[in-house]
């Protein structure tokens, strides 16, 4: 992977302290963790490549999507109500044999 730099305004009372490194840090985390999530949510990307930006394998990346309140299903209503009808009668019909 490659390095890009972006630029923060840090207040010039901080700079130089270790308040500064720990915002920084905290920035560099964040920033790209939330970048991955909206990329994600928008279809940009997919879970695997949110894994790999997140340098995290692709189990713990969903479970991190949840965290954020991001589902790995993209459902519409009437597509649930569909699949609920569709096990139902799969249910009802073994349930006769």
């Amino acid at each position: 992977m490659s390095t890009v730099n972006l630029e923060i305004e840090i207040p010039e009372r901080i700079r130089g302290t270790d308040l500064e490194k720990k915002l920084l840090q905290k920035a560099q985390k964040h920033g790209l963790e939330q970048a991955v999530v909206e990329l994600y949510k928008d279809g940009s990307i997919s879970t695997g490549t949110g894994a790999e930006l997140l340098r995290m394998p692709l189990y713990d990346f969903i479970q991190f999507l949840g965290q954020h309140q991001v589902s790995i299903f993209d459902y519409t209503l009437e597509e649930l109500h569909q699949d609920v009808h569709t096990a139902k009668a799969a249910h009802d019909e073994a349930r006769k044999t």
